[in-house]
């Protein structure tokens, strides 16, 4: 569902501060959890880092309790639902996309963010993730939760690996 004004959108500069962006059904084996630890994690080396989750479900109340208790809840911006308009800004502006879900098929929205040359982490035994990531080309596959988590901070402090796999991933989707 590429929107009609996507080349506009393309053009959106990305946001000030390090930002990663997730997408999906807010669901336990999404594991949006992962990604709140990594800002929990890294809030001393990265106090800006922004996580934005777009996406509606029945687990969106126990994200927003684990943002609570890691105390990076006036870091997580959750978005709800939202059009592909706006999908498609988040992507283009977010400096990383996450999917740390537990099992995926190919990885539609990885393939979106690569349309914006954001890059994207996934786990590599989630399943299709590995046909819509080319590990350290386009974006990364973390073998564990400490691998997804330097990754994180890899892509949100190395601009030139990030703009590397972000060009990559452009070229691949």
């Amino acid at each position: 569902d590429v929107p009609e004004d996507f080349e506009n959108l393309r053009a959106l500069e990305r946001t000030p501060e390090p930002s990663i962006v997730v997408v999906g059904r807010l669901v336990p084996h999404k594991r949006v959890e992962i990604a709140v630890d990594s800002l929990a994690k890294h809030a001393a080396s990265l106090p800006d880092l922004q996580l934005h989750v777009v996406g509606d479900g029945y687990w969106l109340d126990n994200i927003r309790a684990h943002a609570e208790a890691r105390q990076v809840s006036d870091r997580v911006h959750m978005h709800g639902f939202v059009d592909g308009n706006e999908k498609h800004r988040l992507l283009a502006t977010s400096w990383i996309m996450a999917l740390p879900s537990l099992k995926e098929g190919w990885g539609l929205t990885i393939i979106e963010a690569a349309l914006h040359s954001t890059p994207a982490i996934a786990f590599r035994d989630a399943g299709g993730t590995q046909e819509s990531i080319v590990d350290n080309n386009t974006g990364v596959l973390a073998d564990d939760v400490d691998g997804f988590h330097e990754a994180v901070l890899r892509l949100a402090t190395d601009e030139d690996y990030r703009k590397k796999l972000g060009d990559n991933a452009r070229m691949h989707a």
